[in-house]
């Protein structure tokens, strides 16, 4: 794994990575309760219309592919299904924990806002399954 950071990419996804949300129909956006499969295939869509949307405005390449591929893992078994442009880098597992961390702690039409301990412990259990290094969840651990 690459450990090079690039923070300007980073901040520049992080504000831009569920822009694909706006054309997801709010009855599923904002559903209370679990999606049904066509409805989750609906809202999982929503990297790949944020990369549409962003390509015909002069976002970087790197930029792009963080949006894009947000919600993948190192092994692939995360959407959309990953092309040659896919690293899971350093960058990508920041942007990533940040996503996961900031769903977890807000309240959702679907679920209470947990606790940061609860959120923590959540994400840890993806460092034991091997998508998250280490060093990036003691990284946030530390920030908050």
């Amino acid at each position: 794994m690459k450990h090079e950071i690039d923070i300007k990419s980073i901040q520049e996804a992080a504000l831009l990575h569920d822009i694909g949300k706006v054309l997801i129909p709010d009855k599923i956006l904002n559903k209370k309760g679990a999606l049904t499969d066509s409805e989750r295939k609906i809202m999982n869509l929503h990297t790949e219309l944020g990369y549409a949307l962003l390509k015909q405005m002069g976002i970087s390449e790197k930029v792009l592919n963080l949006v894009k591929y947000h919600h993948q893992k190192p092994n692939g078994s995360g959407y959309p299904k990953a092309d040659n442009n896919f690293e899971f880098d350093i960058n990508a597992q920041i942007l990533q924990v940040a996503d996961i961390y900031s769903a977890l702690t807000e309240d959702r039409a679907y679920h209470r806002a947990c606790t940061k301990e609860e959120a923590l412990s959540i994400i840890y259990k993806e460092v034991e399954n091997g998508f998250i290094s280490k060093e990036v969840y003691e990284a946030l651990k530390k920030s908050i």
